[in-house]
């Protein structure tokens, strides 16, 4: 197994493994010959399957728990003050602080893998976790923090090799203070000959600079030189390089580029003007022009120093994650056990394609060094419910095939054909959403949807290709002849349409008691993730020991006006450090009780009379900032209009319009009703907020892909199609709904109470998203198309119409 392992870690493997598997998935989505699909369908399963478990074994090693499940470093960091004209030191402002925490996490988790936690402690110094960092990775991110990446080009002196009488050249004497000239200054230049040995000469340029960071639009990795970054000029910054080279002469005239005054190279001028684009060479040392490129992308205003490196706790204790891990293990078996006792042994097919998507996720997972966070396993929860409710689609479509009279086969082929659209629509807005989250929301709504674009990617290759494989292979051997289900769900004929104006004045209502909630309760319905708070800190060194556990105790049992979190960081210089994150007005009460509660704690000094064990406390900022809040709020609203454009391309816009009323009804209701129970709003929240966003919008496509179907094949009236289309996927919809309620259920009875909070806020979800499928979203749709005088029928034949004419298009 573990040359295995080495064997795939070659890139060169890795990348022909992966080309393989891309062709085969094209080959069997290209073929029309079924027996050619089914073995292709197969060796591709099997090829990504046996991948991803070389990806992710041993699991301890290859799987990265983030800060909460694992732990990992704490860094705390203050920021340096600037100088002003005179030398004297600039203070701090909170604008500076806070662009030195949004460049910290770009600058360490660019790609959404890390998800630190960082926050302000104090006026000038912030506070940085980072999941299960290494000692060797310790370094790395501390370079990564204090580099300032202050680029400047400024213009070399002509005379900068002049020779003096004591033999040494111009920007020599100007670096020793023997000789000045006006409007230069000396910077080292650092280089290193073929052996690799460095030697560090002057070169005299210009005092003030031709160009800045600012004026950088682009920079990334040389494509032709391993050793070079490639920058890309904005138009203010092709001016200024303009104004810079237009007056040299070619071959003659020099640039220096300034890091951090530290001359990286001094290039001769070939050709003038220069304009747009250069390139800066000579970065000899591994991963060195990802990390210069990722930095210049990044600046930061004033420079970061690295006080304290510490080891630190998980902000879980062992006793919650072991529960959460139970009642994850259980509420994933009773997930099989209902699909297998409803639908057979067509369930256990479908079990067979959920391992197969658990397998995905977490091969892929590991391959690219994603971290696995309370939030991300939110995206997973949704992901499995994703895949369950694709098989239950898939299933009950077939059951419809079934009594129509056709044989297995052509029922089986129809079920997929016909659910395809469905499945594939609630993936794709899935994937919208998770995209724009991704490419604009903060650390944790990243860890969200980096997982969420695995797992939806993970269910429907698993829904559409694996299970569908199987049954070929069941088929063709002869060894099903005919598939059973239960029934428990009789088709009806509901008055849904009817009911809706009692419905939703229900909701309107609903609605605005949660508004009211929030008004009402203002900032207490938020914790110390969003509002900030204090951190306590007892030094604990190397003799005391004290049981986070009996901390976590005490704090628990405490009447507090918002939860604490306790923490525990270690370092071999000064031994092991108690945190506890807290509401301000808390913070005395808390350092009291923890001092009569835990004897270590208590002891005196019987020399001075003082606590033997001191307490500070520092003010520390909310981790979800004004800034970071604006941002993951702003990629939200981006989200639900991405998926308003999609709904409307491929359905027409009143569908859109009800599939966005009935997210927005979903999120306040579910978060309102959290506040009505006196609860908190903090970081699991959010994930929890994105998951019932994802179901609401899945379980309305389904129903509306039931009515454009209908629409399309019936004339009678819109309102009889949307019952008949609501009655006809409700057993899908209470199925599903059922299942996943039953396993949400258990995360939020026993997970513990790191996962209660979710686990009732996603209950609450769903429920409340089962009734916004039904009664809300169809109802709004019936009524936009109605209030616009418009033919709903004819938008949608001609959305449809539209569309098949592009995806037949050569």
């Amino acid at each position: 197994m573990l040359a295995a392992i080495t064997f795939l870690e070659d890139p060169r493997i890795l990348f022909a493994t992966g080309l393989t598997l891309m062709v085969l998935f094209f080959w069997y989505f290209g073929t029309d010959i079924e027996r050619r699909k089914r073995n292709i369908g197969t060796v591709l399963t099997l090829g990504i399957c046996a991948l991803c478990i070389f990806a992710s074994t041993p699991p301890k090693e290859r799987l990265k728990g983030g800060i909460d499940i694992k732990g990992g470093s704490s860094f705390t960091l203050h920021i340096q003050p600037r100088l002003d004209n005179d030398g004297k030191e600039m203070p701090i402002t909170p604008s500076q602080v806070d662009q030195a925490i949004t460049v910290i996490e770009k600058r360490l988790n660019g790609m959404g893998t890390a998800e630190p936690i960082i926050a302000r402690q104090g006026t000038n110094g912030i506070l940085l976790q980072m999941p299960g960092v290494e000692p060797a990775e310790s370094d790395r991110i501390r370079e990564q923090l204090s580099k300032v990446a202050k680029l400047e080009l400024r213009e070399v002196s002509p005379r900068n090799s002049e020779v003096g009488a004591d033999g040494q050249d111009l920007a020599t004497r100007v670096s020793l203070g023997t000789e000045k000239v006006p409007g230069y200054l000396a910077y080292p230049l650092v280089q290193k000959d073929e052996e690799g040995r460095e030697s560090t000469r002057q070169i005299l340029v210009k005092r003030v600079a031709a160009l800045g960071g600012s004026d950088i639009a682009l920079a990334y990795p040389s494509q032709q030189q391993q050793d070079a970054v490639d920058i890309t000029l904005n138009n203010a910054g092709t001016d200024k390089m303009i104004a810079l080279t237009e007056n040299m002469v070619e071959g003659v005239g020099r640039i220096a580029i300034v890091l951090d005054g530290v001359v990286l190279s001094a290039p001769v001028v070939q050709k003038v003007p220069l304009g747009k684009q250069f390139i800066i060479t000579g970065l000899g040392d591994p991963g060195e022009p990802q990390k210069l490129a990722n930095s210049l992308m990044n600046p930061l205003e004033n420079a970061l120093v690295v006080d304290e490196m510490r080891k630190v706790s998980p902000t879980l204790g062992a006793a919650v994650i072991q529960q959460g891990l139970v009642a994850g293990g259980l509420a994933l078996l009773m997930t099989f056990l209902f699909v297998l006792l409803y639908y057979r042994l067509s369930g256990f097919i479908a079990i067979i394609g959920l391992i197969v998507n658990t397998i995905m996720l977490f091969g892929i997972m590991s391959m690219f060094g994603f971290t696995f966070t309370l939030p991300g396993i939110a995206g997973m929860v949704l992901t499995i419910g994703m895949a369950v409710d694709a098989n239950v689609l898939i299933y009950e479509r077939l059951r419809e095939e079934i009594t129509t009279g056709k044989n297995l086969r052509q029922a089986l082929e129809a079920s997929y054909d016909k659910a395809f659209s469905a499945i594939f629509d609630s993936h794709v807005t899935s994937l919208i959403t998770a995209g724009i989250l991704f490419w604009l929301g903060g650390s944790t709504i990243k860890g969200f949807a980096v997982t969420l674009i695995i797992g939806v990617t993970a269910s429907l290759f698993s829904a559409i290709l694996v299970t569908r494989v199987i049954f070929r292979w069941g088929i063709d051997m002869g060894l099903f002849k005919k598939l059973t289900f239960l029934d428990l769900i009789k088709s009806a004929n509901y008055d849904f349409m009817g009911k809706r104006r009692i419905c939703i004045a229900l909701a309107v209502a609903t609605l605005l008691i949660s508004l009211g909630a929030f008004a009402v309760r203002g900032e207490r319905a938020l914790g110390i993730d969003f509002t900030g708070g204090t951190l306590i800190k007892f030094q604990l060194g190397k003799e005391t020991t004290v049981p986070l556990e009996d901390v976590r105790k005490v704090v628990s049992g405490m009447k507090l006006s918002k939860e604490a979190y306790p923490q525990q960081e270690s370092n071999l210089a000064t031994g092991t450090l108690l945190t506890i994150r807290c509401a301000s007005k808390d913070s005395a009460a808390i350092t009291s009780q923890l001092r009569e509660s835990i004897p270590a704690l208590a002891a005196k000094d019987s020399a001075t009379g003082t606590y033997a064990i001191d307490a500070s406390q520092d003010e520390v900022s909310a981790l979800i900032g004004d800034s970071a809040l604006y941002q993951s709020l702003y990629a939200i609203g981006l989200g639900l209009l991405g998926i308003v454009i999609y709904l409307t391309y491929r359905f027409e816009f009143s569908f859109a319009l009800g599939g966005f009323v009935a997210i927005f009804h979903d999120i306040i209701i579910c978060v309102g009703i959290v506040v009505l129970m006196g609860g908190e709003l903090s970081l699991i929240h959010v994930g929890a907020v994105l998951t019932i966003a994802g179901y609401s919008i899945s379980d309305t496509i389904i129903v509306f892909d039931r009515v454009r179907e209908m629409l399309l094949h019936r004339t009678d009236s819109v309102e009889k199609i949307m019952n008949e289309a609501v009655n006809a996927t409700l057993s899908r919809t209470l199925l599903t709904s059922g299942a996943t309620l039953i396993s949400v259920a258990i995360l939020a009875f026993l997970g513990g109470s790191a996962l209660r909070d979710f686990g009732i806020i996603i209950f609450i979800g769903i429920v409340v998203g089962t009734f916004s499928s039904i009664f809300i979203a169809s109802p709004v749709v019936l009524w936009w198309s109605n209030r616009k005088g418009g033919n709903i029928r004819d938008a949608v034949l001609a959305t449809t119409a539209k569309a098949e004419s592009i995806s037949a298009a050569p």
